[in-house]
């Protein structure tokens, strides 16, 4: 954040990026009132109808993730060139040139996934009013997400008949048709086949996706034999190390373990082979990530869920709260664990550590630390 000597602000960046060099530059344009919030509003303030003092605005609370004003400033985007003919603006990594109206009518009609309940139907109007934008694509990945849990069967099967004949080299577009079908267990076989065009059409260890969501459909099939095989395939395609990219800092030791083995664990798991899980995501997977405290707190949920390995869970839920003494959630991990090993008496004590550490926004975070507490007591109580 960029506050001038009066206290107004100037600009703001969100969130960081390397390399460095890059960040700095963006400081720098800050620092030269270039392009800044400040500017644009100074620029609002003498011509209102400066279409891109509008457009700009409109980015500038976009960027910060105020969506009620950036669809205000967007709306007199619309106002001022309903046509898209006074200005022109770049989308995306390729830097395709697209009207400013376009854009603001794509950020708009995204503003609706917001809404409770989500609205698809804006961004189904913007792809049948620009058919050869360059932003389509990406409106029809952000109706696939919509329609992979929400909306009725049919409409999603409509929806991606049109998405994968429209994109019929696109990935994504199968993909998530498979998500739909997985989330309504049916047509399986339809299924299979689409997780196969996606892994197909992806590359590298692109398909691990691909691979996950096919042994979760051969197991709801009854194929544990065929779904073991694709969890199999996850592990093989972890193992490729990243392409390095030109120019780039050097990335931290590759582990493909720490990515995939959390990935297909349940799924050998669910296939009646939790020796295989233990293979890969058990003791030894611990030993190599005492130091990390998001793999900890993975390993640990997910081994307290499925009510085994409970010893080895307990130690990376202890292993947390040393490397985090004052955060909430490896109290709040140790509590599961020890819930789920009947230990009740230790679980309450972490989960009340939980409680007085856990941040009281957002507020959810405290009520649900609180109904764990209730669940420890009434658990505790049946046993008496």
């Amino acid at each position: 954040m960029f506050i001038d000597p009066d206290g107004s602000e100037v600009d703001w960046i969100v969130g960081y990026g390397p390399p460095a060099d890059d960040f700095q530059k963006q400081v720098d344009k800050v620092l030269q009132g270039v392009d800044t919030f400040k500017s644009y509003q100074a620029l609002y303030n003498k011509d209102p109808k400066s279409l891109e003092a509008v457009f700009k605005l409109a980015e500038k609370y976009g960027d910060r993730y105020n969506t009620e004003k950036a669809n205000e400033m967007y709306k007199q985007v619309i106002a001022l060139d309903p046509d898209g003919k006074k200005g022109m603006t770049d989308y995306g990594r390729d830097k395709v040139k697209v009207s400013y109206t376009q854009y603001a009518e794509f950020n708009i009609a995204q503003g609706a996934f917001s809404a409770r309940p989500p609205d698809a139907a804006p961004l189904l109007a913007f792809v049948k009013k620009y058919p050869d934008s360059q932003i389509v694509k990406d409106a029809y990945s952000r109706i696939g997400s919509f329609y992979g849990r929400q909306g009725s069967k049919d409409d999603a099967t409509k929806f991606f008949e049109e998405y994968t004949g429209r994109f019929p080299q696109e990935a994504a577009a199968y993909s998530g048709w498979v998500t739909r079908i997985l989330f309504d267990k049916d047509p399986v076989d339809k299924g299979i086949t689409l997780a196969r065009k996606a892994i197909d059409l992806s590359q590298g260890r692109q398909a691990i996706t691909g691979y996950q969501n096919l042994a979760r459909l051969y197991l709801l099939k009854g194929d544990k034999d065929k779904a073991v095989e694709a969890a199999d395939q996850i592990m093989k395609l972890a193992m490729v190390p990243p392409p390095a990219k030109p120019g780039a800092a050097p990335s931290a030791p590759f582990d493909p373990a720490a990515m995939a083995a959390p990935m297909a664990a349940p799924l050998y798991i669910d296939a009646g082979h939790p020796e295989k899980a233990l293979a890969i995501y058990g003791p030894e997977f611990l030993k190599k990530n005492m130091d990390n405290a998001g793999n900890l707190g993975r390993y640990a949920q997910f081994w307290s869920t499925q009510g085994q390995n409970l010893d080895s869970a307990l130690t990376a839920a202890k292993k947390i709260i040393e490397l985090t003494p004052e955060g909430y959630s490896g109290f709040n991990t140790l509590s599961s664990v020890y819930l789920k090993m009947k230990n009740y008496g230790d679980a309450l004590k972490a989960a009340e550590k939980a409680l007085t550490r856990a941040p009281a926004q957002p507020p959810r975070i405290k009520e649900g630390i609180q109904k764990t507490i209730d669940n420890i007591k009434a658990q505790a109580a049946e046993k008496k």
